[in-house]
């Protein structure tokens, strides 16, 4: 009778066990963050050692225009998160007025020449160009993710390449915890966490 009360105790913690382990990984939230980043970093970036940065408006280099109702939430984002990398950015009025008319028309932000144009214009340390070619909502409100491409670059005032590459993937809305209610809401945090992943990227600023 003891023996057969053991036996049945014991398959009873083993079943309890494995019920429970099956809970722990029903639990485990999926990663809220997906990318794919590919930057390079080059030797200039130390001996200028940008502080303040003038950040262009964001370029729409979607095929659908997808990304265009976010471009000043997604400027606005990276001027207010570029502090945390220990960069100062300026007003973007100030930007604006000053790199006006500084590159050709109908030309990237992001290639090297019309860069290079507008870092000689912008009168700061730095100027850096964000060129989105991906924003797609199409799965926003079932999996509470948006797939994103970013193109950036960084260059000194006097038109040295400072800072370039892409990025790629997913994010989504919350983060780890839970999604903010409604669609519009949804995908503002899911630009906040892409550029979020983008300034991951960018080289903290040496401090002298």
């Amino acid at each position: 009778m003891v023996n057969k009360l053991v036996s049945s105790g014991r398959g009873f913690v083993r079943c309890a066990s494995a019920c429970g382990l099956l809970l722990l990984a029903g639990c485990i939230a999926p990663n809220p963050v997906d990318v794919d980043a590919n930057f390079v970093t080059t030797t200039a970036f130390g001996a200028k050692g940008p502080s303040i940065v003038s950040l262009l408006p964001i370029e729409d280099g979607t095929s659908n225009a997808s990304v265009s109702r976010h471009l000043t939430f997604l400027r606005q984002e990276i001027n207010r998160q570029l502090p945390d990398r220990r960069y100062a950015p300026t007003r973007q009025t100030w930007v604006d007025a000053s790199v006006r008319g500084a590159a050709p028309g109908g030309e990237s932000i992001v290639t090297p020449e019309a860069l290079a144009d507008l870092a000689r214009a912008s009168k700061d340390d730095a100027v850096l160009a964000v060129r989105v070619s991906e924003w797609d909502e199409g799965q926003l409100m079932s999996t509470r993710k948006v797939r994103f491409h970013f193109e950036a670059a960084m260059v000194a005032g006097d038109g040295t390449p400072l800072w370039s590459g892409t990025i790629q993937g997913r994010v989504k809305a919350g983060g780890a915890g839970a999604a903010p209610i409604g669609r519009e809401a949804m995908a503002r945090s899911c630009v906040e966490l892409a550029v979020q992943q983008l300034l991951l990227q960018l080289p903290d600023r040496s401090v002298r």
